[in-house]
Parts: structure tokens; C-alpha cells; sequence
């Protein structure tokens, strides 16, 4: 039975990364128990959306704003414990995002529900702007209250020596390493701002419109992740499957951590291709090198670049042994 390897993100899931979208789904049953608390004094219809001047403009049954609540924060909920058990990002991120999403939408739909208390018709309801600043406050201070609680997390001990250039594989074992490079507050602040616009998109069209398209570029385009398995190499975006980068481990002769320098060894920072050599590198420091088949390198700059080299090393090694 083929027993799966720890990565260097943590790991085995454990409690932490399957209650990561817990701060969603908490803030879905405060805002359940608000409509709950206020529902005989809601109006039928009730405001649902609101122009710049906080005036009520559309509107919708109190059941059919429940569920869009209720949805929006369970899926996300949901979305980011599977992120955080997949690696998708660092923990603490995740955690971050979880709790600023939770606080900023379960503020918003709290105030929605709260103006419409008492009104006799949905168009006597308004609901200022400024409780958007007001989200965005909180959502800040409390992903900055979890990055700051949350102690960084770790690199698992692989029982073996960087030096050694191996992590230890054993014949029939699975491994999986993955990283990620790039500002991962930024990534955050991407995934933030798509969910912040659905919550917007009730308050302002407008602001809603903008937000989705600048979130999800954020998102997609911040850095990105590294991964070493059975099949070689992959870098991806953080959060898609396009456009990628892949290196099959039949074209890797040799791998190996060490140094770069993005300017000398590349030619500068991103991407880069030069005569004898390509990659990624968005900062200098350690990094991950191959020697590939046709005689070129390929490096990325990445964080504990020695255990992903130490993997490459078993995997390579044990295809070697194959072959004989």
C-alpha cells in the first residue's frame, strides 16, 4: 500500500487545515440567527440592493436573502478548508483570508438584514456606503490579528540531511512537494476581493462590477506554485490550472539546490529564457536547479529548494533502477 509523503506545507491534513473555513461558516450562523431574531419584522419584499446614496433600489423575498447569505459563506467556507488540506497556499494565508472574508461578509449581511427591521416597505430602507469602509476595516484587522497570532509554519523533518541530497524514499512510496512563490498576502488580498464584491454587489452594482475582475486578476496572477511528484516539475498559478510550466521527470538528468541571482544567472526577474538556461525567479535566494536531457538548466527560486531536489534525486533514482 503506497503511503503518501509530507510535504513541506504541512503534511498530513490535520485539524488545522479541515477547520480553515471555519470563521465562514461561524459567520453563517450569526448572520442565520440575526435573520432568525429579526424575520417577523422584516419587510416582504425586503432591500436588497442599494444605490451610491445608500437609497434601497432592488429587492427580494427574506428567504431568497437567506440563502444568498447563507451560500456565499458556506461555500467559501468550504472552498477554503479543501484549499488549505490541498496546500493551495500557506495555512496561515488561508487562515487569514478565512477570517477576514468571515468578518467583512458576516458585517454586511448583518447590516442588511438590520436596516430592513421595522421598515413597513422595502423602499423606505437605506443602507450608507460607508459600511463598506467599515468591512474593509475589519476584514484588515482581522486578517492581520491571524498573521500575527498564527506562528509560521514549519518545514517537515524528512529525517534526512539537505546535504545528503535525498529525503529518503522508499520503493512503492508516493511524494508530493509544494511551494509557493510569490507574495502570498497578495494572492489573499485577490481571493478577498472577489468575495468582498459579492457582498458589495448587493450594496453598489458598480462597486461589485469592479471588484470581481481586479480580485480574480490579483489572485491569478500573484506569483506561483511549485510542485515535484512521480511526473517531474510543474509550475502553475496559485489558484488555476493555466498556463503552467512542466518538466517530465524522463527530461530531468540531474537536480540540485543552490543560490541565484536573477540578474546574472538570468538576465533579470520572472520568467527568463537565455541561451543555456530558463526559469522563474521573482527574488534571489535559494533555489531549485536541473540539468536537463538536451545539455540546458531550468531553476526556479523557491523556499526548502534542498527537499524538493532530494525528492527529484529518489525519483530519479528509482526510475534508474527501473530501467536496469
Amino acid at each position: 500500500m503506497d503511503r503518501p509523503y509530507r510535504s513541506s506545507h504541512g503534511q498530513q491534513p490535520g485539524p488545522l487545515q479541515w477547520f480553515a473555513g471555519l470563521p465562514c461558516l461561524v459567520a453563517a450562523l450569526v448572520v442565520a440567527v440575526v435573520f432568525a431574531v429579526s424575520w417577523s419584522d422584516l419587510p416582504d419584499p425586503m432591500a436588497v440592493h442599494f444605490g451610491e446614496g445608500g437609497d434601497a433600489n432592488r429587492s427580494a423575498s427574506p428567504v431568497e436573502m437567506l440563502l444568498i447569505s447563507e451560500l456565499t459563506l458556506l461555500t467559501l467556507g468550504l472552498g477554503l478548508s479543501r484549499g488549505a488540506v490541498r496546500g493551495s497556499l500557506a495555512l496561515r494565508s488561508i487562515y487569514a483570508t478565512s477570517a477576514a472574508a468571515a468578518v467583512s461578509l458576516g458585517y454586511l449581511f448583518t447590516v442588511a438584514v438590520l436596516v430592513n427591521a421595522d421598515a413597513s416597505t422595502s423602499d423606505e430602507v437605506r443602507m450608507p456606503l460607508w459600511h463598506l469602509a467599515v468591512a474593509a476595516a475589519l476584514a484588515v484587522a482581522a486578517a492581520g490579528g491571524v498573521r500575527v497570532l498564527m506562528s509560521r509554519e514549519h518545514p517537515t523533518d524528512t529525517g534526512q540531511s539537505a546535504a545528503s541530497g535525498t529525503v529518503g524514499l522508499r520503493p512503492g512510496e508516493k511524494a508530493v512537494w509544494v511551494r509557493s512563490v510569490g507574495p502570498q498576502w497578495l494572492i489573499a488580498a485577490g481571493v478577498l476581493g472577489s468575495v468582498v464584491a459579492v457582498a458589495a454587489g448587493v450594496l453598489s452594482w458598480v462597486l461589485g462590477f469592479w471588484l470581481w475582475p481586479v480580485g480574480l486578476l490579483f489572485a491569478a496572477l500573484a506569483g506561483a506554485r511549485v510542485i515535484v511528484d512521480g511526473g517531474g516539475l510543474t509550475i502553475r498559478p496559485p489558484l488555476l490550472p493555466v498556463p503552467r510550466i512542466h518538466i517530465p521527470l524522463q527530461r530531468i538528468d540531474k537536480a540540485w539546490a543552490s543560490q541565484v541571482r536573477p540578474l546574472p544567472d538570468l538576465g533579470g526577474w520572472g520568467y527568463r529564457i537565455t541561451k543555456s538556461r530558463r526559469g522563474l525567479a521573482l527574488r534571489s535566494g535559494q533555489a531549485l536547479w536541473l540539468e536537463l536531457d538536451d545539455g540546458r538548466e531550468f531553476v526556479v527560486a523557491v523556499d526548502d529548494a534542498a527537499t524538493a531536489a532530494g525528492l527529484l534525486s529518489d525519483l530519479l533514482a528509482r526510475d534508474a533502477r527501473r530501467d536496469r
